[in-house]
């Protein structure tokens, strides 16, 4: 795994690699950002309800931070009992970091510019990867380029940022090779790698632990398949471990509550979610060159248009099997194919799929089958619930670029060594007409004009209806400031299991539309959960209204009608 960078003349290069970081953000600014100039102030990145998320996360944090509350913990959402936030993919490192952004320009642009430069910085981390490993422009530029607009990336643009701010993983490789060259001693691997764990925790906790699966799993190749750097791999783990120690100490905020409230169960079911093997050469209908064709393949692969992610293509399989032709004899060639090959493996899950048929069971290392114990009949809870097999595509889509990059250094056909590449490159252009890049919204005036401050007293419990799938409930909160607090929301799959009592109440609390006969059932929800006024999207209210009026008076206020159903009405325009 020795680099050639340090045969590279050191002028000029920063200057390169800032015009690379500026061509892979122009590049998602075309890709993603474009878009929404269209309707400015009226579309966010990515598809459907998902990005409320994050967009409420920046102005969480935001509000956090300059009232000087509890970031980790709200009782602005899943209000009075409220909700611990480190279990849900609430982006604190970008939060934080685009804190000031998000004063400037409100949460929901302040979403879009964070999110658009995700792939660019995670191209731009990978190129660095590449550029020390092989000491050449071009090759580590699309080796760059190959991750950070990867099949992976292109699926999660589709409203994830916590997947796709991945661009700390690049950058832990890299040290973690030039301590293994002896380029860096223990303490300065320890003082470089400690903070880019902790930043990937604080990015994405299940992206940390991935990593960390990856990373264990990279040593033990590493042990058996290069003989001669044994003791230097040996020699890595103390550092390793004070690095992470130094990690721990640093997310130490996050981890604390991560580890006081663990989920056991999945937030989704792991083995419904696993890579399909012909989707490593059949894309979705998010790349360009799978638009129409390819979508009566691709409906078959498991899972949602947004997990279809282990698409590598055909110019990136004959780039690997040329490269494994060639040098798979040398140590370095032995660990990238091996580590691509398992981080592949890993992403198919428990069971070999072909087209969305399940062929054969496949020995798993993280025990993402439930299994039923002989003679027995309970289920053995799974190790790794919460970690779905097709996110190691991540590592795969890694592992490959890198191989690209290694193979244009040193291939003996120029025109192989252009042409290859050039179409890889191509084959992951986004289709522009995938209709998934971005979602119109709206606030009504009542949220976003001051003349309609009075309507709400300061952190009155409100029902914003939809609350749940489908409602704008959460991007409200956040573009008002959090002015008020909700009986609901929707930052995970589920509502807090504190919030669920009684049981009863579960119908209400994630937004499910209501029959007429459920009056009683409703008041009691007010009761428990201390609401005083109902919120509902005129868009909405054929759904809402029929029970709703015989509660309470309706009043149609800046955008939205509203109802007061407990305590004296506020003075409201």
């Amino acid at each position: 795994m020795t680099s050639v960078a340090a045969s590279e003349p050191e002028g000029g290069r920063k200057w390169a690699n800032l015009c690379v970081l500026g061509g892979f953000c122009v590049l998602a600014f075309l890709f993603f950002g474009l878009r929404i100039l269209i309707e400015p102030g009226h579309q966010y990145v990515g598809v459907f309800d998902d990005p409320q998320i994050f967009i409420w996360s920046f102005g969480w944090w935001l509000h956090a931070i300059e009232h000087g509350v509890n970031p980790f913990v709200t009782h602005a959402i899943w209000a009075p009992s409220g909700v611990n936030l480190a279990w849900a993919t609430t982006v604190p490192a970008l939060a934080v970091a685009f804190a000031p952004l998000t004063a400037l320009i409100g949460p929901v642009a302040s979403y879009d510019v964070a999110v658009v430069l995700m792939p660019a910085l995670s191209a731009w981390t990978a190129y660095l990867l590449c550029r020390h490993l092989v000491g050449r422009f071009w090759p580590a530029a699309v080796g760059g380029y190959l991750f950070g607009f990867s099949s992976y990336e292109l699926g999660h643009m589709l409203g994830e940022a916590h997947l796709t701010s991945v661009f700390a993983i690049p950058l832990i490789a890299l040290v973690i090779v030039r301590g293994f060259e002896g380029e860096l001693r223990p303490r300065g691997l320890i003082v470089r790698l400690g903070p880019l764990l902790a930043l990937q925790i604080y990015l994405s906790t299940e992206i940390a632990l991935t990593a960390t699966i990856s990373l264990v799993l990279a040593l033990v190749l590493a042990l058996i398949l290069v003989p001669e750097g044994r003791r230097r791999v040996i020699g890595l783990l103390l550092p390793l471990a004070g690095a992470y120690a130094v990690a721990a100490l640093l997310a130490a905020p996050l981890l604390y509550y991560v580890l006081t409230d663990v989920r056991l169960s999945g937030f989704t079911p792991p083995q419904n979610y696993t890579g399909d093997l012909l989707n490593f050469l059949i894309p979705t209908h998010l790349e360009a060159a799978g638009a129409g064709w390819a979508h009566s393949i691709a409906r078959h692969f498991r899972g949602n248009t947004t997990e279809q992610s282990v698409y590598l293509g055909l110019p990136v399989l004959a780039i690997v099997a040329l490269f494994a032709f060639r040098t798979w004899r040398t140590p370095r060639s032995r660990f990238l194919l091996a580590a691509l090959a398992l981080a592949g493996y890993l992403s198919l899950g428990p069971s070999l799929e072909v087209a969305g048929h399940r062929l054969i069971p496949l020995p798993t290392l993280l025990g993402h089958e439930t299994l039923t114990v002989p003679g027995v009949g309970t289920k053995v809870v799974p190790l790794f619930d919460n970690v779905l097999p097709v996110r190691f595509a991540l590592f795969a889509s890694l592992a490959s670029s890198v191989i690209v990059a290694i193979w244009m250094s040193t291939a003996r056909s120029r025109l192989a060594a252009v042409m290859l590449p050039a179409l890889a490159v191509v084959l992951l252009v986004p289709n522009p007409g995938a209709g998934v890049w971005a979602t119109s919204y709206s606030v009504p005036p009542f949220f976003a004009s001051a003349a309609f401050r009075n309507c709400l007293s300061p952190n009155e419990i409100v029902l914003p209806e939809p609350v749940g799938s489908g409602g704008q409930a959460t991007l409200w909160q956040a573009v008002d400031g959090f002015r008020f607090r909700m009986a609901g929301g929707r930052l995970a799959t589920s509502p807090p299991s504190k919030f669920l009592h009684p049981p009863e109440i579960a119908v209400v609390s994630i937004g499910l539309p209501m029959a007429r006969n459920q009056v009683s059932l409703l008041r009691n929800y007010f009761r428990v959960k201390g609401v005083s006024a109902v919120i509902v999207d005129k868009r909405h209210l054929s759904t809402w209204a029929p029970l709703l009026d015989r509660i309470a008076t309706p009043h149609t206020v800046g955008g939205v009608v509203y109802y007061r159903v407990a305590g004296s009405a506020a003075p409201c325009p």
